[in-house]
């Protein structure tokens, strides 16, 4: 099984720390950020409620994960539902929170509903990692969002790829 593996560098490339994430299943990082507060803030998936994973709702779980400035956990959280969902893309937003672009094949637990086969699934966190409100979009087909960015009007740009020819 795998963790997720996080590895600060210096400005030259010496690593500074490094640190491996999980529980007894495998655990993935797909997105990094540093927070305003000088720490980080990754996410991807997990499958593990054991170890540095607890709460998991179902098969795969995206998992957002806030640490310090030298790697040691402040909090964690599954999102999800029953089947699968994944985080692939956490940016800090412009009131402290955290906004998450992945996707999802659930249409229960933390996920309000599914329009057929994946979707992408949009997650508005707190600072504490608590939903604010959570959104799904797509069509009968996979549809995956890669990445999400906050715009200057507040709002979000997400980009990503679609199977879906409805929705």
């Amino acid at each position: 099984e795998k963790d997720a593996w996080i590895v600060k560098l210096n400005n030259t490339g010496v690593i500074q720390w490094q640190k491996t994430f999980g529980g007894s299943a495998s655990e993935e990082a797909h997105s990094i950020q540093q927070t305003n507060d000088g720490g980080y803030i990754f996410a991807g998936m997990a499958q593990s409620n054991d170890g540095d994973v607890s709460g998991i709702h179902g098969d795969l779980d995206c998992w957002v994960v806030k640490i310090d400035t030298i790697g040691v956990i402040e909090w964690q959280k599954t999102l999800g539902g029953t089947n699968q969902d994944i985080a692939n893309s956490v940016k800090q937003t412009s009131d402290g929170g955290y906004i998450i672009a992945g996707e999802t094949m659930s249409n229960n637990g933390d996920v309000s509903e599914n329009n057929g086969n994946v979707d992408y699934w949009v997650i508005k966190l707190t600072n504490t990692g608590v939903i604010e409100w959570q959104k799904t979009l797509g069509g009968n087909n996979a549809d995956i969002a890669s990445e999400i960015h906050q715009t200057f009007d507040d709002g979000y740009i997400i980009a990503g790829s679609s199977s879906s020819e409805n929705g």
